[in-house]
């Protein structure tokens, strides 16, 4: 393939949401690992208040430190809706400086959390007819919520633990849910419990609460974060165990991976992207920089085998496309495992558990197989009927 046959593969990363510079970091890794023989990675940065951009000085993580990217060097542009082809058209830059449209083969989205993984940029990119790497509309919306990822998980018979969930709403009530909350977690799940937000990622907001008055504060702290709050019971003696899953033709799952974290605490966003003391986005690492036990000898088989079929179950169900991280929770007093939450759009993309037995795939070789079924999938899309038959059309 010659360089001018590449196909243009736009990756969207920043976002607003409070992964924005978890966002970046894996953004940056993506644009960097495509196979530069067959495609044209175009890095494109969402910023906070959601205005998207080109230039070429977004390849370098440099340039997002202090107050980001210099909107001088950089082109604003837009998706230009419609069912043909996709493209960025400019709708500023330097001045006296004409700059056509971008035309995108495909998109990758790498927007971590909300406004990114939560299926709104993928209604944009549906809106438009684009291929884009990853979950759909219906996949990303359920898997960004908790709670509803739990009731599709239970379905499908995968064991969740109990939770209760309450809406921000409830502030309107008054101070009358202040003393009804901790009467019905105490009585429903016990002590101690985990209170997070339903709707984010990255351990924002998250908090252990061993009473009535630490589950408050614990939920009006996930109120400034979310509109919904959930809580579970706290597991004191656990081990967490995660799996990545690909679609491919059929989804396959990873490795399994145990993050080290104190027995104490839920592991932190400091423990997840940062190493050594170094920021991740000044280095890049992202979620590879964690510290994690790959496969750990210690895990019984049947455990690990059992949390990759059910990681494959709950990637099935909700219709997930890309690759997702799927996180579990072990019970190590009673050998129990329950499905914790599904990531999306897991941070690095989870690329680090596929360099292990038997898969050994680099992120360049998976996003290549990726990218190629994106296009399959639009494809397909576009081959379906589109026009009414003669009985529904009313203005002909």
């Amino acid at each position: 393939m010659s360089l001018d046959d590449r196909r243009t593969v736009a990756v969207l990363f920043g976002g607003r949401s409070l992964e924005h510079d978890v966002s970046v970091v894996s953004g940056l890794q993506i644009v960097h690992a495509l196979d530069p023989d067959r495609f044209r990675p175009l890095p494109v940065y969402i910023d906070q208040s959601t205005r998207w951009w080109i230039g070429d000085i977004l390849w370098q993580t440099e340039h997002f430190k202090g107050g980001g990217p210099d909107r001088s060097k950089l082109i604003e542009v837009t998706v230009s809706a419609g069912f043909g082809t996709s493209q960025l058209t400019p709708v500023g830059g330097v001045p006296g400086i004409a700059h056509p449209p971008v035309t995108v083969d495909c998109f990758v989205p790498v927007l971590h959390g909300t406004f990114g993984e939560d299926g709104c940029v993928q209604g944009l990119l549906e809106l438009g007819g684009c291929a884009y790497v990853g979950c759909g509309v219906l996949a990303s919306a359920v898997g960004m919520n908790k709670r509803v990822t739990k009731v599709v998980a239970a379905q499908a018979g995968v064991p969740v633990v109990p939770w209760v969930s309450t809406p921000r709403a409830v502030l309107d009530r008054g101070a009358a849910w202040l003393s009804a909350l901790p009467a019905e977690v105490g009585e429903t799940l016990g002590w101690p419990v985990i209170v997070k937000p339903c709707n984010l990622g990255s351990s924002a907001g998250v908090s252990t609460a061993a009473n009535g008055d630490e589950l408050v504060a614990g939920v009006l702290k996930v109120f400034e974060y979310d509109v919904e709050a959930l809580i579970e019971p706290f597991i004191t003696n656990r081990l967490e165990i995660n799996v990545a899953v690909v679609g491919l033709d059929e989804p396959v799952a990873s490795v399994t991976e145990m993050p080290v974290t104190s027995q104490a605490s839920p592991l932190t966003f400091s423990e997840k992207y940062k190493k050594q003391g170094r920021k991740s986005v000044g280095t890049s690492e992202g979620m590879a920089s964690a510290l994690r036990v790959l496969d750990p000898d210690d895990l019984p088989i049947e455990l690990r085998q059992r949390a990759q079929e059910y990681a494959k179950t709950v990637f099935s169900v909700l219709g997930c496309e890309g690759i997702s991280r799927i996180d579990f929770l072990i019970n190590a007093d009673s050998g129990e495992l329950f499905f914790n939450e599904i990531n999306t759009l897991p941070g690095s993309l989870a690329f680090y558990l596929w360099s292990a037995a038997p898969h050994y795939w680099t992120i360049t070789e998976l996003l290549s197989r990726l990218v190629e079924r994106a296009e399959r999938l639009r494809a397909m899309k576009r081959g379906l009927q589109r026009q009414p038959p003669p009985e529904l059309r009313l203005l002909s």
